[in-house]
């Protein structure tokens, strides 16, 4: 099983499509905390005293396992600028930390990584501390202080680092999820049912 996270995503190197150029790297995204659609991510260039630069959300063609690709190198507003700051929305790197509460102020964690996209587009879930996964759905508030979850419940157990122990979450999944679809019949080496 594999989930996109912000942790897997930054330092990626951006390659564009027109030019197959190295453009730089991912640094950071800026996310709207209502909608949690992703504005755009702050790049890096290559070197030692590299410049930073804006690229939009909407340039973004894939976060990939290795790379992340953008149709074109001219998408990149190169600003050497710090990031700002803007109402309603929020830096990943600085919302780290955030605490995740109930509605009665039970805490739940505290935000450790983003779960994107594939297409760096938005943000569909936080992994809080203790390696534990919060879906991001309209029982969820995102303010800029804090995370409101209604329902404590939604926060789940991801898998450990173990192989052995991810493969058998992955297969309790995968077979909850089919435990509602009628059986199909298995078929022998010879055509017919077993």
């Amino acid at each position: 099983m594999s989930i996109e996270t912000w942790k897997r995503a930054q330092n990626l190197q951006v390659v564009s499509l027109d030019e197959g150029a190295f453009v730089g790297r991912l640094d950071d995204f800026q996310f709207d905390l209502e909608t949690r659609r992703i504005f755009g991510w702050r790049l890096k260039g290559h070197g030692v005293f590299a410049r930073a630069g804006g690229l939009p959300a909407e340039a973004l063609v894939l976060v990939g396992r290795d790379v992340a690709l953008i149709e074109t190198g001219d998408a990149v507003e190169w600003t050497g600028g710090r990031p700002n700051a803007a109402e309603g929305r929020a830096w990943a790197s600085a919302y780290r930390g955030t605490a995740a509460i109930s509605r009665r102020g039970a805490a739940l964690g505290a935000v450790q990584d983003f779960v994107i996209d594939r297409a760096g587009n938005r943000v569909t879930g936080f992994i809080l501390h203790g390696n534990r996964l919060l879906p991001l759905d309209g029982r969820v508030n995102v303010g800029p202080a804090a995370v409101i979850v209604d329902d404590p419940d939604q926060v789940v157990e991801l898998p450990g680092e173990g192989e052995e122990e991810r493969e058998a979450w992955w297969a309790r999944l995968t077979s909850a999820l089919r435990a509602g679809e009628p059986a199909r019949p298995v078929l022998t080496d010879a055509g017919g049912e077993e």
